[in-house]
């Protein structure tokens, strides 16, 4: 039903052992490197875009409401990256991506049209949701079943790396002026480096029959149902937790530190969020994480102004967060291969865009209705209902 080809050729049984190593080590890091270097646009884009867009007098609610662009590309746009990447190979398709992000980026400095930053938000969701269907795809390729857990862990952390760099970035560079948009298309243009090194290494999916991700997502709603959660918080968390903290007195720097402390949480715990899933199955990790979900936002709300205890708060639920992401693609990297999982790859993301298009709108409503408690009511919303189907399911993942 599928098959995986890799460029290049391989020769002698000795040297197919030490190939196929090769190809992994250096698949992988190249992998890594893109999906860390695409987290650093999103870490960097959520808050910077928030920011200008308050200065401009736009109120949280339409703030929100832009922040869903790329959600309603992700969720528009998925079903066409497999056949693009199908039709075009990853690395072309990655290549892409990145032009058009870049292009994207700057726009957002040189108009202050409302209506072309929905345009702009929209196109430029779309390359970076494309660059990480395609570090997906590429990674799962290469991650044996007895190590998936610790790789996608990896792999998780990487991208919150990036999550958390690209919010420090803003720290040093404010939201004022072209310099934080200068940063930003440069860390895109090093992309560019690791797809290069690996250029022969970039695993090629061949479909020998169309692929669907609608019969996907029916067979995993537990992972479709992570995807989600992923997608509601992560999207809402970096678009309007530093607003929240400003709506409750914090500085700008400081709401931004909130950020840089979810995404050290993110990027330092996912590898354990996978070796728990390896050892003990998906479920009960998810089980934790949404247990984690539920007392961290609530301890969000009471202890907003208190940043010696919220700082530990937002690390463990940072890492919650970025667990959900890493479980799903757990889940669906167990069950399918190739083109499969590519097409898998692809729901995930879809559902992370129906994730995000609910989750900042909500939240944006609730703080406009209490600047308060708004934000926390509405992160408290997708983990107490994913919680239910958790506890009901009797088998593990």
């Amino acid at each position: 039903m599928y098959r995986r080809n890799f460029m290049g050729s391989i020769e002698g049984s000795s040297h197919i052992n030490y190939s196929i190593k090769s190809i992994n080590k250096v698949g992988i890091i190249a992998a890594l490197s893109c999906v860390a270097i695409t987290g650093i646009g999103f870490g960097l884009s959520l808050p910077l875009l928030s920011f200008v867009m308050k200065e401009l007098g736009y109120s949280s609610f339409i703030i929100g409401l832009n922040t869903t662009m790329p959600a309603i590309a992700a969720f528009a746009l998925s079903p066409l990256f497999l056949k693009f990447m199908e039709k075009f190979g990853l690395k072309s398709f990655l290549s892409f991506a990145i032009i058009v992000a870049i292009f994207c980026f700057y726009g957002f400095f040189f108009t202050q049209n409302i209506f072309l930053w929905f345009v702009l938000r929209f196109v430029f969701g779309a390359c970076l949701d494309g660059i990480f269907v395609a570090s997906e795809t590429w990674i799962g390729e290469l991650s044996p079943d007895h190590l998936r857990g610790r790789i996608m862990g990896i792999f998780s952390s990487c991208l919150s790396i990036g999550y958390f760099l690209g919010a420090g970035v803003l720290v040093f560079t404010g939201s004022r002026g072209v310099l934080p948009f200068i940063a930003g298309s440069l860390f895109l243009l090093i992309v560019f480096v690791p797809i290069f090194l690996a250029r022969k290494q970039i695993p090629n999916i061949k479909s020998e029959e169309q692929t669907s991700i609608k019969p996907i997502i029916l067979s995993t709603p537990i992972a479709m149902g992570a995807a989600i959660v992923y997608g509601y918080m992560e999207t809402t968390a970096f678009n309007l937790l530093p607003l929240y903290g400003i709506y409750n007195g914090l500085s700008e720097q400081l709401s931004v530190s909130l950020l840089v402390v979810v995404g050290v949480g993110q990027a330092c715990l996912q590898f354990f969020v996978g070796a728990i899933a390896d050892k003990y199955g998906a479920r009960i990790s998810l089980i934790i994480c949404t247990l984690i979900g539920i007392f961290g936002a609530i301890g969000i709300g009471f202890f907003i102004n208190t940043p010696f205890v919220l700082y530990p708060i937002l690390f463990f639920w940072g890492a919650c967060i970025s667990g959900f992401y890493t479980l799903a693609l757990i889940i669906v990297g167990k069950k399918y291969k190739g083109s499969s999982l590519a097409g898998a790859n692809t729901a995930v993301v879809a559902m992370f865009g129906v994730g995000s298009l609910i989750g900042p709108p909500l939240a944006g409503f609730g703080m406009k209705t209490s600047e308060n408690y708004g934000f926390v009511i509405a992160m408290l919303v997708p983990v107490l209902i994913y919680i239910i189907p958790l506890v009901l399911r009797k088998n593990n993942l």
